[in-house]
Order: structure tokens, then sequence, then C-alpha cells
């Protein structure tokens, strides 16, 4: 999957010159009651895939009137808006990172007719949509919708660059991020704008607390440490930590061989990688549950630094 949140893609896309994300936003929209309850799907000739209506962000464009503007641009629905039910990152189809946010939407008329995005729309059964929806964080996203499992989508971080190992004459848990690290520590608050975020974790070692130190001071959030995160931690005592972390939209920041080894593990247990892999400092792996269960993981590149 080219959408989604630094491998082929890696050599084109690590440490791309990107800060600031493409912002874009769409709608879940809804029609009927109860048992009759439907949910509105796009399938996009282009990409091949059913997914529901979004679009990038015009200049000076809020993201509520950026929702309801693509979804009538795409679907010929006006749409009374509803609560915002999320956000979801990925990168795009030009590697650039990009983040959507959606809003729930009732359908108040308006018909589809046939576009360039969009050559199908569906009125799909919500309790069917999972099926046909071709994207976990959408499914992710539908859930919170039906009122079933919230499925909060977890951010896992690789610390930034740190000082070369050989050179550092102290304690390797005290060694500290480069000029370099902390300007990527910096981006990351950038990328991780309009997504929720409520918890961040952070292995002990101080090349991992400085890495998200400036994005728990820009939300104002205290950055936790968790023994399970340390370099040297085997991959059951890393998927045993994130386990605990589903009650709430979390970033956590460790080692690049042990978040390679939960990759591979993930991947061995039925998990889907959509698009590049990759273990790049600073970058996010933003991993998809149905229910306790990882489904997905999608890779983003290490901001530039």
């Amino acid at each position: 999957m080219a959408e989604g949140l630094e491998g082929a893609l890696a050599q084109a896309a690590a440490l791309l010159g990107v800060s600031q994300p493409v912002r874009a936003a769409g709608g879940i929209v809804l029609r009927g009651e109860g048992g009759d309850r439907s949910v509105a799907l796009v399938h996009r000739p282009r990409y091949g895939d059913w997914s529901f209506p979004k679009g990038k962000l015009e200049d000076g464009e809020d993201e509520a009137t950026a929702a309801l503007r693509e979804v009538e641009e795409e679907t010929g629905l006006r749409c009374h808006l509803g609560p915002v039910v999320g956000a979801v990152t990925y990168k795009d189809r030009r590697g650039r990172p990009k983040v959507v946010r959606y809003f729930q939407m009732d359908a108040d008329g308006g018909a589809f007719a046939p576009n360039r995005e969009v050559d199908e729309l569906r009125w799909v059964p919500v309790e069917d949509a999972a099926r046909w929806l071709s994207y976990a964080h959408d499914r992710r996203l539908l859930r919170r919708v039906v009122g079933g499992t919230p499925g909060f989508a977890l951010y896992v971080v690789r610390h930034a660059k740190a000082g070369v190992r050989s050179a550092w004459t102290g304690p390797d848990q005290e060694r500290p991020l480069t000029r370099r690290g902390r300007k990527q520590a910096q981006r990351l608050v950038e990328r991780f704008q309009g997504l929720e975020i409520e918890r961040i974790l952070s292995s002990p070692y101080l090349r991992c607390v400085q890495t998200v130190q400036p994005l728990g001071e820009a939300r104002g959030l205290p950055v936790e440490t968790a023994p399970e995160l340390s370099e040297g931690a085997s991959v059951d005592e890393l998927l045993l930590a994130l386990d605990s972390f589903i009650d709430r939209p979390t970033v956590v920041c460790g080692h690049g061989r042990e978040i390679e080894s939960m990759i591979d593990r993930l991947q061995d247990d039925g998990a889907t990688i959509e698009g590049a892999r990759g273990i790049a400092k600073g970058s996010v792996w933003v991993l998809d549950r149905d229910g306790e269960r990882i489904v997905a993981a999608h890779y983003l590149p290490a901001p530039p630094g």
C-alpha cells in the first residue's frame, strides 16, 4: 500500500526533504438508522481501492470545510457535518507524509456521478463495510463510528541520531543526541501535527527520551519511561508492553534492533506490512489494531535534520 502513516522506497524516500505533512480531510458518510444504517464507500480507479472520500486542503481552508467540499466533489452528496472521528497518517504516492482528519457526516441530498477521482460509490451496511475497505486504518475509524473497539493507533519511533557509540566514554544509557538528532526530534513535532496523542513513553536511555521530549513539551504531556523499551529487551517484552498501550493514542520511542525484531514478529504473526520497510533513526512505524491484535504496520521515513 502506498497509502497509510522512512527499503526500495527507503532509497528514494529516506530522509526526505519534507518537514510539513500534506494536510487532508474526509468524511465517513452515513445514512439510515438501526439495522438499515449504511456507510458510503468510494472506489478510486487510479489506485484500485475502496475507502472513504477525502482530499487535500486548499490554501487557507480549514479541515471541516475541506472535508465537506471533498465529499461533495467525490460523491455528489451534500452532508451535515458531525463530530471528528480521528486522524490517520501514512506516506502518499510521492513519498510525502500525509495526515487525514475524518469527520462523521450524515447525507442530506445530492446524487453520485462518476468523476475523475471516483468511478463508483456504494452504500454498504455498516456491519459489512470492514471487508470492503482496503486499508486497516479505515477499518479502525469505522469501528469508532459504529461503537466498536476504538483501536487507537500506536506510533513507534526509533530514537534520532545520537553520538558515535565507540567515541562515547560514559555509560551508553547516557549517550545524547547529536545536533542533527535534536533537529530530527524537533521535526517530529511537525510530523505528529493534527494527530491525537494522549501518552508518550520512552526507553529510559537518554537518546530516546530526548527524541520525544520536544513532542511532549508541545503537547503538554510527560515523557514516561518504560524498561520494556530498553535496548536489549526481548521482542516478547516489547510486544507485551505494546499490548498494554491500547487504551489511548500513544507514541513510544525505542531502539532500532528491537523495533526491527518487532516488525519481523508482527509479520510472522500475520500483520500486513504496508509499503516499504525501514528503520532509520528518527523514523516512525504506525501500527493499526483490530481489537487487541496488531493487523498492519506502515513505515514513515525519518524527518530531515
